[in-house]
Order: C-alpha cells, then structure tokens, then sequence
C-alpha cells in the first residue's frame, strides 16, 4: 500500500509538474475577456492577448473578494439559522459577470459596488483565472489516464485509478420574442463560453431544469419548481459548477463518534480519518487544515472563525495532523430572494427595479428594458473516504415591462460545527485561493 502510494505520488508530481508549463501556454487561456462598450466614466477596453499574462488573476485580487465570499457565508448563515449549507461564490460570480457585461450607469456602479471590485475587468481577470485553472486540472486528469491506462494490467495495481472531472458550464437565454442581444454584449461576455438559447414560457421550466441536470451530472435535476412564476419572464443567466476529486491521501474509516450540533444536541455519524503532513494553524479564534486533494485543489476544514481566511491560510505550517472528519452530504436551494436581499444590501438596488434597471449594454433601450426579478442557486455536496462531488446551479431571473513520521500528530476532530472551503490550491495555474464551494456542516 505504502509502495502503491509513493509511485502514485511521484507519478502525479511529474505529470503536474509537466503540466505547469504547458497550460500557461494554452492559448485559450490567454484570450482576452473584451469589456465591450465603454462603461460610464470609469471602464476602458481590455488589453489585447499580447499585452496580458498567460494566467491572469494576481493573489492581491482573491484577497480583494475574500470579503464577498465571507460576507456570502455570513448572510447565508444568518438566513437559514441553524441548518447545514453548502454554496458557491464562484458560480455566483460567474452569473453576476454575465449580469454586470450588461448594465450601464448607476445601475453597473451599484453592482461593482455589492461585488467589491472597482472595474468590470476585476472580475473577467478572476473568471479568465478560474477557467485556466480549469483545463489545466482536466488536462492533468487526461494525461493521468493516458499513463495509467497505457500500463500493463499487472502493473496497475501500483497505481491509484484516474478520477477527477471539473466542468464549468454557462447558458445565456432570451425569450424568443424580444431582440436580439445587442453586439457589444456578446462581446463583453466572451470569456463566460456561453451558449446561447431562446425559451418560450411554456417550455423555459423543463429546458432550464434540463440543462441543470445536464451539466451537473444528476446531481441538480430541478433547479426551478413546476409553479415557478414566469410570467414576463425575458432573460435568464445561467451557471453551472461540477466538481469531483479524489484525496491526495488517504482517509479510512473511523469508529463512529458523537457529533454536537449547533443547536448542542448530540447525533452519531460516521468518521472517516487520514494522519499526514498537512497545513495546520490555530489562533485563539480558529483552527484549520488544509487537505489536498488531487489536481491543485485543496479542502479547507475550519474549526471557528473563518474571517480573514486566506491571511490565516498563509500563515498555516505544516505538521503531523490526524484529520478526523464526519461523513455528510448536504443540500441547499436559495430559492427566496437570499441572493437578491444580499446584493440589495450590498448597494445594489437599481438592478431590481423595473424603473430604474439599466441594462442599456444588454439591449437597446429603445426597443427592449429589463430588470432582475430573481437569483436562485442549488448546490449539493457528497463527501466520503473517497473524496468529494459537488455541484451547483445559479440563475439569474430577468424580467421585462412589456409582457405583463514517530510524532504524536495534532488532531483535527470535526465532531462540532464547522465550515469547509474548497478552493484552488498553490500551483502554476491560477490564482491560489479561488473559492468553488464553501459551506457549514451543523447538525
């Protein structure tokens, strides 16, 4: 087993390693994200391919939305009480990025404003980062497979089995009657790889529930409820993250334990246990480990405070950690204004209004005017000893007006409420620190 481990790891060091070097070269990773039109006194066009980095997205600028996704996390919290969650910031922001291409004055300032980020291009820098982390993780899933499955079969049992699958996936729909999407909005919107569809009301529930479940393998078949209110119904901004991953080590089964919930009730679940050299660090607000898992990406376990994560993160030393973590699988469905309250009260309240809504980089003014009615996310988590798949769907409802080693280790035991993060790791890919999915297990 030790033997079948080593060569495992050696082998996956040498492929990312390889890796590492090619994908800063892939050249749709370094395609630059067009701003489009011009924003009101502030927004000048995106540099050309020549003038940007191979990977985009500087650490300053994660750091920067620490504070959405945190202040995401709180409000969440806040809204569901006592329950356990899992959400995605970054689907999330890859809708708003689809939402703010298409907004103009106020209406775009109040957006920059409730996602914190002072330029449009900010957020493209961050979505361009996360879709070269993304190839760059498949195509080391890819070239993993081509080896093992090149081995002959008697020496495959020294290796562990290819798995792994991150799919970013984003719709753009308009109902079939009302124009065209103006130019510079496709433009704007070119990084997001969207396709485009038209819906008709009597059909837009089944078509959007179908390509949820499409692109989430299953796991999020019905992201909008037979009765969901379309009535005026005119654009929807839809995303899609699939995630699943296997431990970079191993965990095996633990005795069952005793879990305190947030409401300090006592429930048994099932544990699942690994001791290795991990990221540790403790404060007297927070303890935390950080668990890798393969191909760049990193789950983040967190006992307390999560504030100031990622300055807590760069100050995490390694050392022999038994990990003790419960087996869960969590559900969540922000289907109650959650998200649309949370951007309201962030500053964003023109986006809302029938009135005031200005989305003139969207549509020409003159001839079509729409609103945001609604924001709904669906996420799902599983986790076990083999590792975790996650999936999330987001959509952005719009409207329209004219339709009516011999160490003792530290243990890490997670048999009390706690967050979790899962979010790239330090590699030559991205941006380190870009979180996917973050949640709360508490009962």
């Amino acid at each position: 087993m030790v033997m079948k481990r080593i060569i495992a790891l050696i082998l996956a060091l040498l492929i990312v390693s390889a890796l590492a070097a090619s994908c800063a070269l892939r050249p749709e990773d370094t395609q630059p994200a067009s701003s489009g039109e011009t924003e009101t006194n502030a927004e000048t066009k995106t540099e050309t391919a020549a003038d940007k980095p191979a990977v985009p997205g500087p650490s300053n600028l994660e750091n920067k939305l620490d504070g959405f996704d945190y202040d995401l996390m709180n409000y969440v919290e806040q809204k569901l009480g006592g329950q356990s969650y899992m959400i995605s910031p970054l689907s999330f922001k890859y809708a708003l990025g689809m939402l703010v291409a298409g907004a103009d004055g106020q209406t775009l300032e109040q957006l920059k404003t409730a996602i914190g980020i002072d330029s449009v291009s900010e957020l493209e820098d961050h979505i361009k980062s996360f879709n070269g982390f993304e190839g760059c993780f498949n195509e080391a899933v890819k070239k993993y497979a081509e080896t093992y499955n090149a081995l002959p079969d008697d020496q495959k049992q020294y290796y562990d089995e290819p798995s792994g699958a991150l799919r970013v996936a984003n719709s753009i729909w308009k109902r079939n009657d009302i124009p065209d999407f103006l130019h510079g909005y496709k433009d704007a919107v070119s990084s997001y790889y969207a396709e485009y569809r038209d819906f008709t009301l009597d059909k837009v529930i089944a078509d959007v529930n179908a390509w949820a479940n499409e692109k989430t393998e299953g796991m999020i078949p019905e992201l909008l409820p037979e009765n969901y209110d379309t009535t005026d119904l005119a654009v929807i901004l839809m995303n899609a993250l699939y995630y699943k991953n296997a431990w970079a080590n191993e965990f095996f089964e633990a005795p069952d334990r005793d879990f305190t919930t947030v409401k300090n009730q006592t429930v048994k679940k099932k544990f699942i246990s690994s001791t290795e050299n991990y990221r540790y660090y403790s404060d007297e607000q927070t303890t935390l480990v950080a668990v890798p898992m393969k191909n760049g990406v990193d789950m983040i376990f967190v006992l307390g405070s999560a504030e100031n994560l990622t300055e807590k993160l760069s100050k995490a030393e390694r050392r022999i950690v038994r990990v003790i973590i419960p087996e869960f699988e969590i559900e969540t469905s922000l289907s109650d204004k959650q998200l649309v309250d949370f951007l309201k009260d962030r500053g964003a309240a023109d986006a809302f209004s029938s009135k005031k809504a200005d989305f003139s980089r969207m549509f020409d003014p003159d001839k079509e005017t729409v609103y945001v009615d609604d924001i709904v996310q669906k996420a799902k988590i599983k986790l076990d000893k083999t590792g975790v798949e996650a999936a999330v769907v987001t959509a952005i409802m719009m409207k329209d007006e004219c339709a009516t080693e011999v160490i003792d280790p530290i243990e890490f035991v997670a048999d009390k409420p706690f967050r979790f993060f899962i979010m790239t790791a330090k590699t030559e890919w991205a941006a380190e620190g870009m979180v996917m999915f973050e949640g709360r297990l508490a009962e």
